[in-house]
């Protein structure tokens, strides 16, 4: 009996490739009893299938870019401008005068003036004036002030204060608080928003009508040619929002206070200052001035300036100047010019540019780029499948577990995928979870 299961199992494992997808805990069941040996039984050990990801560290070769300076010697030519001074000449031709004297008689009038010396009279008359000094006595009437005492009665009145004290009723107002309360209508209104419908503006356009139409105002059916015609439009309408105020009368008892009058009397000492005559004569000597006529005489001196002319003789030389006409002969010289042309050479400095060849060794630096190989490190995670032995029940536990690899089945005949092994056909999902993840 045992041995003929261990045949329909094997039977089953020759043909697991056969089965669907959706057959993947019963294969896996089944697996696990393929590779029990045989004469074991099934229900003894039992395996469950785990995939565990691991990370394998993949070296990869990449290339980067070095860049190299290095400085390499090189012979340069340049120009540099010398500047000499040269001399050079410059020949030019220049008019020369030269000159010729001749002379020449010349005749000629001329008035020669003569000076002749005369005496004239200048004689003038001069005025001097001559002071004369005289006394005369002048008689004037002088007033002086005189001060003489008198004695004088001023008589003097002066009031004297009399107090008197007597009591007066005095009436005064008294302004008494009375509070009534008095029933007030009070507006206890708030503004509110108010939204007006503000219509659309009205303009005219051409818009097409029919034939038969109906008149706004009468409401009667008329018949006109269809064609554009200008009609009145209305715009769309607007909306404005306003502040409005809304009353709201609310009737109060308001405390209202007023004063009421009231008189009151009050007896009040009244003091009182009158002022009496009293008349006082006394006795004062008073310095009374008077003045004083007297006459005087006196000298005064009196000067009286008197003129006196004089002659004065003088005699004044003047010298008369005449013209007399005599005739000159001279000999005067004229020179004449005559130009000759001559030859100029004139020596002058110019400052020339020369360009002199310099030879310099310099150092040029030269950049080199090359790509130099590395090595890096690139994780890779793959799924490995395991075989992990379960207990059963009734059965001794097992000191160790041993992992068993799945071996990669052989490709199922008409699948799209050559290569394409057990695990990954038996155990692929839809879940995200389940899948295996690529780099």
């Amino acid at each position: 009996m045992t041995n003929k299961i261990i045949v329909g199992y094997t039977a089953i494992c020759g043909s697991i490739s056969a089965f669907s997808i959706t057959a993947i805990s019963t294969v896996g069941i089944l697996l696990a009893f393929c590779d029990t040996e045989p004469g074991i039984l099934a229900s003894q050990i039992i395996y469950r299938v785990e995939r565990i990801p691991v990370i394998d560290q993949i070296p990869q070769t990449g290339h980067r870019r070095v860049v190299d300076t290095h400085f390499v010697e090189e012979t340069v030519t340049t120009y540099e401008t010398v500047w000499e001074n040269e001399t050079r000449e410059r020949r030019f031709v220049v008019p020369r005068r030269i000159p010729e004297t001749t002379m020449h008689e010349r005749r000629r009038t001329v008035q020669r003036p003569v000076e002749i010396q005369e005496y004239r009279d200048t004689s003038y008359n001069v005025t001097r004036t001559v002071p004369e000094t005289s006394e005369r006595e002048e008689t004037y009437t002088v007033t002086r002030q005189v001060m003489e005492t008198q004695e004088r009665q001023i008589v003097e009145n002066r009031l004297v204060p009399v107090q008197q004290t007597t009591i007066e009723d005095r009436i005064y107002t008294v302004n008494r608080p009375v509070t009534n309360y008095v029933e007030t209508v009070v507006d206890r209104g708030h503004p509110i928003t108010h939204i007006n419908t503000v219509p659309g503006r009205t303009y005219n356009r051409l818009a097409w009508h029919r034939a038969n139409y109906i008149d706004p105002v009468t409401g009667e059916a008329r018949w006109r040619v269809p064609g554009l015609y200008w009609t009145e439009m209305q715009g769309p309408v607007r909306h404005e929002v306003q502040q409005v105020y809304q009353p709201n009368f609310v009737r109060e008892i308001v405390p209202v206070t007023t004063n009421i009058q009231e008189q009151r009397l009050e007896q009040v000492p009244v003091t009182r200052t009158t002022f009496q005559n009293e008349q006082i004569v006394r006795t004062e000597h008073v310095q009374v001035p008077r003045l004083i006529q007297e006459t005087a005489v006196r000298k005064v001196p009196v000067t009286v300036f008197r003129q006196i002319t004089e002659r004065v003789e003088q005699k004044t030389p003047v010298i008369v100047r005449r013209m007399e006409t005599e005739e000159v002969v001279e000999q005067v010289p004229v020179t004449t010019y005559r130009t000759v042309m001559e030859e100029r050479v004139e020596p002058y400095e110019v400052r020339v540019a020369r360009s002199v060849p310099v030879t310099r060794t310099v150092q040029r630096p030269v950049t080199t780029v090359r790509w130099e190989p590395y090595t890096y490190m690139v994780e890779r995670q793959r799924i490995e499948t395991r075989r992990v032995p379960v207990v059963p029940l009734g059965s001794q536990p097992m000191v160790q577990p041993t992992y068993a690899p799945i071996l990669p089945a052989p490709a199922l005949p008409g699948s799209s995928q050559p290569g394409a092994t057990l695990s990954g056909s038996v155990y692929e999902s839809d879940d995200p979870a389940d899948m295996v993840p690529r780099l």
